[in-house]
């Protein structure tokens, strides 16, 4: 039977959940059944969720409010989305209370690294010095290259020490939430994805692994690789 996964959506200011098809063809692709939540607030409920679901995919979209990493909102941050802050924290929480396997893309990345205590960077060009084009114009290509740091679980997966992602992000992981890995990093540093060791599947890539399935072999494995997850 396919294993459930639940999509965390962008949710806008009058509470209306989408989410990209993108992520959707990667869980099906993979093997898995993906489903929509929507915006819900009783702590029952979201426990219910949970419960319903084999796995959790933490989609992209806007920045997570600095509240919650202790920071107060800079000029070049975001604005955001106080509704959907709230819901996936409390549903990350569950989730990892229940040992439900988790999987964050862009935003998501971002989302468990704050859950779990860490920080961001809430703009990488005026933060870092010498940073590369983590968010390019449309009309460029948008990839570069990473560093896979060995003995890591995404090492297992590419195809070698280097691999070619797509980049659409302004903000980034700084300090690591509790217990968090690094997988991979960008020439500027950047980290670029992250994994929680033992046997708790948790894992966060900065890129969007999604919309490169058809084209990149070693991105659909990402998903393929969480979907057994949650098959067992």
């Amino acid at each position: 039977m396919k294993p459930i996964i639940g999509l965390l959506a962008e949710i806008d200011d009058e509470l209306k959940c989408k989410v990209k098809h993108t992520y959707v063809h990667a869980i099906e692709l993979a093997g898995g059944a993906p489903v929509l939540l929507p915006y819900v607030e009783d702590a029952a409920v979201i426990r219910r969720l949970v419960e319903g679901c084999d796995g959790f995919l933490f989609t992209g979209g806007g920045d997570i409010g600095p509240r919650y990493y202790g920071e107060a909102m800079r000029e070049t941050c975001g604005t955001p989305t106080p509704a959907r802050d709230t819901l996936e924290l409390a549903l990350f929480a569950e989730a990892v209370r229940t040992d439900k396997p988790i999987l964050g893309i862009c935003r998501g990345i971002q989302v468990l690294n704050v859950a779990l205590g860490g920080t961001l960077h809430q703009d990488i060009p005026s933060e870092i010095d010498g940073a590369i084009a983590h968010r390019k114009p449309e009309e460029d290509p948008p990839l570069h290259e990473v560093n896979v740091l060995p003995g890591t679980p995404l090492a297992l997966i590419a195809n070698g020490a280097r691999m070619t992602v797509n980049t659409y992000h302004h903000q980034a992981v700084k300090a690591l939430g509790a217990g968090l890995q690094v997988m991979a990093t960008a020439d500027d540093g950047v980290i670029e994805a992250v994994y929680l060791p033992g046997e708790r599947y948790l894992r966060g890539y900065q890129w969007h692994p999604e919309r490169l399935v058809e084209s990149h072999e070693e991105h659909l494995r990402l998903f393929e690789e969480f979907v057994a997850a949650c098959s067992h």
